[in-house]
């Protein structure tokens, strides 16, 4: 964050009289709300910015120590100063919050400071109430109850920067240089997980063995054992070795390790077992190509996202993913906004499932007059915005239909949906969503 540029935005955010909402809506990133006006503050390390963007998603809701203390001392209070410290990236927010029985001031510090940076909560004494990062070093202790001790002032050196002449273009260029370097970034990554997991599946699919071969192998067997057994009588029991004649009169040779009414048996059991694992290839091959039309359609959403948000929740960090899907069914896929949860079903067994298990106010999805996978947003009885609801019907469209065009999503509650039989359905009072591929 250039220091030039913080100074002039400390002047600009000194208008407003109050904010109104305040609260972290990404790991780094805090959005505060000034009469009316979003504005985000984006902390990280590697590049901090200040910036608007109205195409927002929120991924998960945050309750931390630090974002009660910014809801209860910071939210709803009024603006007493707003500075950009002398000769230091920290931008100095005082408020006053009138509580039921006294007012709590408070100073909101973001320090915009390369490694170290920021977002610190004090009291009027200059006591650290919270903070967005707990740092402890020989020069500096960032923690609750100290005494915030503040950076020396010194001689910043920068590259002249140009003049924001235009506050809300400065704050979408703003948005565009930060979105664009950290898109591409985390799309490589994103994209590069999920076509190692493509090339896991092609591995496994092309390592199965032939259901053919299988069947041909349990085939044989059958066949001699039924000529074994009809010509039991014909044989001694120590026979091992010899030449029959099967029912269309080829000429089978024998080379057997027990006696032929044994060897017959023995000869149905395998066929049994080659049959049985034929089917259970059978099953995996279409669970395989299941899995891998699934990821291709990710990975097609992925290259399409505008966001790093929609990566995120397109396809969250690992460990994230590990605690989701703990308990969850290999045939059903979740994506998380806020306290929403996105479900849609991967197969039939998937659709199924979901309309098996679903409540009454949750939000059914599925394609007009086409079939595809069925979409479930669990509502928790919580009003539904229209931002979860689009993102719900572009994903039922990217894992149904693989072809570019203009859908149309039918959507209504699940008490309107009636099964018929298995995962087809007869509903009714829905409204439609069009989604362009």
């Amino acid at each position: 964050m250039k220091y030039a540029h913080l100074q002039t935005l400390a002047k600009y955010f000194s208008k407003f009289k109050k904010i109104n909402d305040i609260k972290r809506v990404g790991d780094m990133l805090l959005l505060i709300n000034f009469d009316g006006n979003d504005i985000f503050f984006d902390l990280a390390k590697s590049g901090s910015a200040i910036y608007q963007n109205s195409e927002f998603k929120a991924i998960k809701t945050y309750n931390a120590p630090f974002d009660n203390a910014l809801k209860k001392r910071l939210k709803s209070s009024k603006i007493l100063e707003i500075k950009c410290l002398e000769n230091n990236r920290i931008l100095q927010i005082s408020t006053s919050f009138d509580g039921s029985y006294k007012s709590i001031k408070s100073e909101l510090y973001l320090e915009f400071t390369g490694r170290f940076t920021n977002a610190i909560i004090t009291d009027e004494n200059g006591v650290i109430i919270d903070a967005l990062r707990h740092i402890e070093n020989n020069f500096r202790q960032i923690k609750p109850g100290r005494v915030l001790k503040q950076l020396e002032a010194i001689a910043i050196k920068e590259k002249p920067c140009d003049e924001i002449l235009d506050f809300n273009e400065f704050f979408k260029s703003e948005f565009n240089r930060l979105n664009r370097q950290n898109l591409e970034n985390l799309r490589a990554v994103k994209m590069a997980q999920v076509q190692k997991k493509l090339q896991a599946l092609q591995a496994s699919l092309e390592a199965l063995e032939s259901e053919e071969s299988l069947k041909s192998q349990s085939e044989d067997l059958r066949k001699k054992a039924g000529v074994l057994l009809a010509n039991l009588s014909n044989l001694d029991e120590f026979q091992r070795e010899f030449e029959l004649s099967d029912f269309g009169g080829q000429k089978i040779n024998f080379t057997l390790e027990d006696t032929p009414k044994v060897s017959a048996n023995l000869y149905f059991t395998k066929a049994k077992r080659l049959t049985q694992k034929a089917h259970g290839v059978k099953l995996e091959r279409e669970n395989l190509n299941e899995k891998i039309k699934f990821y291709l359609s990710l990975e097609e959403m992925l290259e399409n996202a505008k966001s790093l948000n929609e990566l995120e929740i397109l396809y969250p960090k690992r460990a994230n993913i590990q605690k989701t899907q703990k308990n969850e069914s290999e045939n059903i896929q979740n994506f998380y906004i806020k306290e929403f949860k996105i479900s849609i079903g991967r197969n039939e067994k998937g659709n199924i499932e979901l309309l098996k298990n679903s409540k009454k106010d949750d939000i059914w999805l599925h394609l007009k007059d086409i079939p595809s996978a069925h979409v479930i947003i669990k509502t928790n009885k919580t009003k539904l915005d229209e931002e979860i609801l689009n993102f719900a019907a572009k994903i039922c469209v990217n894992f149904s239909v693989s072809g570019a065009g203009r859908y149309e999503v039918d959507y209504t509650k699940r008490q309107n949906v009636k099964i018929s039989n298995g995962a087809n359905v007869n509903y009714i009072d829905f409204r439609t969503i069009v989604v362009v591929k």
